[in-house]
């Protein structure tokens, strides 16, 4: 871009053409009339064009003027409006959600987001264990529920959909498992927090129609990714969470050692703010937030269509 001619010469130009007038341009850019022509001088030398022909006492553009004019007035208005934009504070948004969520499924997906509006600036405070919905509050609010939260418009993200997984070198070592039964005699992981209705390992079996099995977990913890760390070292089987598992399904570092799975009403929800007006760059991260959730979402209510 070696070529382009200085941006004081297009100014000057762009207010010639404007008033066709050397002395009305130089008197609003406050110059003087001879610097005005010198700089039009300068920019005609530099295209190597006329740019303004003599019009009886005034001036006219000449066909290259009125062409180059449209060029020059287009790019003036696009610096002008990144010039605004930039000069305006970022808009901010911030989402609370739960940390199991916010680590496996929604940091992949903000970062696609943010590179698509690099100006929105995210910030993502996690729970352990749960968030408390707060309708009134300017944030989005995304947790684990019902739906149902007094004062709330929430948007269900997935279903509740959980399965056993454990890594491929601790179902070689156990062999294949055939039944329910068969699987309550491994070592099952459990974990366990105080803040999230979570489905447990007796639960699950109870909804698989397995209610007097021995389900009890052999190794607890009380942090889902330590769970999940645990399942991947091959230290037994832990419940996984359908959204809470990233790719460690598709890099083959989990398997599902029995096809069963439970999916609940309950889910992930995401809470529409109450405030007397959203922003727009609220509203957008929400839609882009329901869009990337549709798939999964359509793909588990077919599921339970079926049963």
């Amino acid at each position: 871009m070696n070529d382009l001619p200085p941006l004081q010469w297009l100014v000057a130009f762009q207010r010639v053409a404007e008033h066709l007038s050397f002395t009305r341009a130089a008197a609003e850019l406050n110059v003087t009339q001879p610097a005005m022509s010198h700089k039009i001088r300068q920019l005609e030398a530099h295209l190597g064009v006329k740019l303004f022909l003599r019009a009886g006492r005034g001036i006219a553009l000449s066909r290259e003027g009125e062409i180059f004019l449209s060029a020059v007035e287009d790019g003036l208005v696009r610096i002008a409006g990144a010039s605004t934009m930039l000069s305006q504070p970022m808009p901010h948004v911030t989402i609370r959600t739960d940390a199991e969520f916010a680590s496996f499924w929604l940091l992949p997906i903000i970062a696609q987001f943010n590179a698509r509006h690099p100006r929105i600036v995210t910030s993502i405070v996690s729970d352990q264990g749960g968030t408390v919905p707060d309708p009134s509050s300017p944030d989005l609010d995304i947790t684990f529920g019902d739906g149902n939260w007094p004062g709330a418009t929430s948007h269900r993200l997935f279903y509740e959909e959980v399965f056993p997984v454990c890594s491929p070198s601790y179902l070689e070592g156990c062999g294949r498992i055939g039944s329910l039964e068969a699987l309550a005699r491994q070592t099952l992981l459990g974990w366990h927090t105080s803040r999230w209705d979570f489905m447990d390992w007796g639960e699950w079996f109870e909804r698989r129609g397995a209610r007097h099995i021995d389900s009890a977990s052999r190794l607890i913890f009380d942090n889902y990714h330590v769970a999940m760390q645990a399942a991947v070292n091959g230290q037994g089987i832990a419940l996984a969470w359908r959204y809470c598992l990233g790719d460690l399904l598709e890099k083959k570092l989990l398997v599902r050692p029995v096809p069963d799975t439970v999916i609940t009403p309950r889910g992930q929800f995401l809470i529409e703010s109450q405030t007397s007006e959203i922003p727009q760059v609220l509203q957008r991260l929400m839609q882009w937030i329901i869009d990337k959730s549709r798939d999964t979402l359509d793909e588990q209510q077919r599921m339970l269509d079926r049963h």
